[in-house]
Parts: structure tokens; C-alpha cells; sequence
């Protein structure tokens, strides 16, 4: 009975040490490919010279950085769904604009995407030239990819380096997903960039669930300024609106303490440009391409009643004053969805929406039942690049749609217990 015991021992101790060889085996070839593909690429970069070589060097410490992080940093969402990095990676630098001192509150702009679409953020950091706090989107199995994409931002352009501040928000990750330990291959010519820069993927058509709002909380919450400008990452503001906003803000007092629960936004006007044309720097610019058909109020086509109420006529006809200011008031419709540069304390969105429809209505919904005011500035405003059609949206979206409307009814529903002192309603 005891040799029967010993030789079953024996049994299970080699199959232990079995199985621990092919381990071996597989993270030693692991290691191994690693190696030669890490190896294969330096060799070529030393082929392309020394600077090619150090920018690889770079973007690799720099993605080992972000791996860390997020292995580190992960925290759930309230709804158990989703996982958040707060901030894979901060923004190095938030230049103040010029004549102001350094301990003056500042304004950021406050974005999200998916992580194909990231590269956007080299259009949106030269044009704004300040604090931009950005959410990432990726699936499980696509955050190694994300993470390559912004080593490569941060690496190599100082603006995105010294400005941006990343967070990265995903699904709660697969039994089958790859670890990050193990990830996918670096990009063959760092520092290109314009290779990366995706325009043809359809905004919520690659993931089932993009919690949209979520990322909008994560992004703000990404940013100690004292105002921000919530933007989709392929809309470009005018030249100088952060430092115009500024002469504004200090002139007005806004920044001071007593100023604080003042509840005014100030509405950026958005419109759409045809592919091709040249983002305008000031109003004047933006007025010829609106004479000449090559601009057009944004959602002209898609929702006209979403944005009419920002009166784009009356703003047109106001010719480019010398500074920035209030044009004029609007009392909040439905379904009036307009862009604004708010302080960072308004509500935040409600992140139940994800997907398609209702999403950014709901924020400003509120914002009216709180008892907000509406002031159209008179030369700031968004371009969206690219003209928005029935046909440039995925397959899914009436549904979407569909679903979020009845959500939105029960939001509205909600806000009556919200607001108990308030008389407004949203309709």
C-alpha cells in the first residue's frame, strides 16, 4: 500500500515538473520573440540613422511606463463595468497665456475618443496650445495598442508631452485577453504619426457599449481648471479662444472667489467644414467659407433643431469685435445642444448614456432645470471636421437612439426630485 502511495507521488511530481518546463518553455519563447522583433527593429533603425534609433529607445521606456500605471492604477466604475486609469499620464506643463502670472486659474479643453481616432489630439494640441485632458477608449484587448499609440504622442511631440493629460478607461478584461505584460508590436516608424491618423473608422461602430459619458467625467475629473470646454476630439476651436477667454474671464472678475456660483455658461457656436477645407482661424475667416457653401452651422442636415437655437443668423450678421464678449442670452429649448466653456463645478453627465443619442442633451437639460443662463460669446467658435450626413453614422444608431430616448424620459422624470425648488422644466 505505501510503495502504490510513493508511486502515485512520484507520478504527480513529474507531472508537475512537466507542465513547469513547458511554461518555461513558452515564456522563454515569449522572451525570446520579444527580443527579436525588438532587435529586428533597432537593427533597421540603425540603418536609418542614430535620431530613428533614440526615438525608439523613447517611445519603448515610454510605453513601459504606461504598462506600469495601468497595472497599478485600475479602478472600477460605479457601475462595475468599466475600468479606470485616472491618469496614465499627466501633462508635464500648463503654460499660463502670456501677460498672465502663474497662479492664475486656467481653462482646458476636456475630450474623449476611441483609440484609433487619438491622433486627432496633434490638430486639437496645436490649435488650442494649452491644457487639454483626454479619456481613451479601448477594448480589453485593445489596450496595449492604445497604449502604444500615446508612448508615441508623448515621445515624440513636446506639445502633446508638456499639455496633455491621458486617461485610459476599458471593459473589465476577458478570461482570453492577452496580458499586458506581453504586448502587441511597437509602431514600425515611430514618430511618423501620419500613418496612424485614422479617418475611416465610424465613431461607436467598433465597440458594442462606448460609454461615452463616462469617458466626458473621466476627462474633466482629469483637470484642476477653473473652466473647461468640453469637445468631441474632431472639432478644432478658433485661433487664441483659451487666451481671448482669459482677457474675458479677468476683465469680468469670473475668477474671483465671490464669482464662483455664478451659473452661466458661455455657448461656443459649433459648425461643420466640407473635407479639405482649411480649419478658420477668426470669424472672419469662418464667415467667407460660410459664403462660399464650404461651411455650414454644425448638425445643419442631421438635427437643424438641436442646434437652430443658438441663432447662427444673428451671430453671422454681428460682425468680429475687437475682444471677446456676450452677444447675446438664449433661454434653453428641447432639444437645444450647444457647446460651452462652463466652470469645472456644473453637474457632470450622466453615465447611464453610452452609444448614440441624448448623451450631451441631458448634461444641458440639467444645467437649465439648475437654473443655468445661456450667453452666445460673440467671435469664438468649433469646426467639426468633416460634414455630418445620415450616411456617415453606423448601422446601430436608430436603435441606440431609440434606447436612450426612453432613458432620457426617465432622466427628466428624475430631475423633478433633483430640483425640487426649481419651476423648469425640460421641453
Amino acid at each position: 500500500m505505501q510503495q502504490i502511495l510513493w508511486g502515485k507521488l512520484v507520478l504527480v511530481l513529474v507531472a508537475i515538473v512537466a507542465v513547469l518546463q513547458v511554461v518555461h518553455l513558452v515564456l522563454l519563447s515569449r522572451l525570446e520573440a520579444r527580443h527579436h522583433m525588438h532587435h529586428h527593429i533597432h537593427r533597421t533603425a540603425a540603418n536609418q540613422g542614430d535620431s530613428s534609433d533614440s526615438q525608439i529607445t523613447e517611445v519603448d521606456a515610454v510605453f513601459g511606463t504606461l504598462v506600469r500605471t495601468v497595472e497599478q492604477g485600475r479602478v472600477l466604475d460605479s457601475s462595475g463595468e468599466f475600468q479606470i486609469v485616472p491618469s496614465i499620464a499627466a501633462a508635464t506643463k500648463q503654460p499660463h497665456p502670456r501677460g498672465l502670472i502663474a497662479s492664475t486659474p486656467d481653462i482646458s479643453i476636456v475630450t474623449q475618443c476611441s483609440f484609433n481616432h487619438v491622433y486627432r489630439l496633434i490638430a486639437l494640441t496645436q490649435r488650442w496650445q494649452g491644457p487639454i485632458s483626454v479619456a481613451v477608449f479601448a477594448e480589453d484587448h485593445q489596450v496595449s495598442e492604445a497604449l502604444w499609440k500615446v508612448a508615441e504622442l508623448r515621445a515624440c511631440l513636446p506639445g502633446i508631452r508638456h499639455n496633455v493629460t491621458f486617461a485610459l478607461v476599458s471593459p473589465l478584461p476577458a478570461k482570453s485577453s492577452p496580458p499586458l505584460s506581453m504586448p502587441s508590436p511597437p509602431p514600425p516608424h515611430p514618430c511618423s504619426l501620419k500613418h496612424d491618423l485614422d479617418t475611416t473608422t465610424t465613431n461607436y461602430a467598433t465597440t458594442h457599449n462606448y460609454p461615452v459619458n463616462l469617458l466626458r467625467n473621466v476627462a474633466r475629473r482629469g483637470t484642476a481648471s477653473e473652466f473647461v470646454l468640453v469637445v468631441d476630439i474632431d472639432m478644432l476651436p478658433n485661433e487664441n479662444l483659451r487666451q481671448d477667454f482669459f482677457a474675458f474671464a479677468s476683465q469680468r472678475g469670473l475668477f474671483r472667489k465671490r464669482e464662483h456660483d455664478e451659473k452661466n455658461v458661455f455657448v461656443v457656436p459649433a459648425f461643420e467644414a466640407k473635407e479639405e477645407t482649411p480649419v478658420p482661424r477668426h470669424k472672419a475667416e469662418l464667415l467667407k467659407l460660410v459664403d462660399s457653401g464650404d461651411m455650414r452651422p454644425f448638425y445643419v442636415q442631421l438635427c437643424l433643431k438641436c442646434q437652430v437655437h443658438t441663432d447662427y443668423e444673428s451671430w453671422q450678421k454681428e460682425p468680429p469685435a475687437a475682444e471677446l464678449a456676450p452677444l447675446f442670452e438664449v433661454l434653453w429649448k428641447d432639444p437645444w445642444e450647444p457647446f460651452y466653456i462652463a466652470r469645472n463645478t456644473i453637474p457632470f453627465y450622466d453615465e447611464r448614456f453610452k452609444q448614440y443619442g441624448f448623451n450631451r442633451i441631458s448634461q444641458v437639460c440639467e444645467l437649465h432645470v439648475a437654473g443655468y443662463k445661456f450667453s452666445v460669446l460673440n467671435n469664438a467658435f468649433l469646426v467639426h471636421q468633416g460634414v455630418k450626413t445620415h450616411s456617415s453614422f453606423h448601422a446601430d444608431k436608430d436603435a441606440e437612439l431609440e434606447r436612450n430616448r426612453m432613458l432620457f424620459r426617465q432622466f427628466k422624470m428624475e430631475l423633478k426630485s433633483k430640483y425640487p425648488e426649481s419651476s423648469r422644466r425640460c421641453y
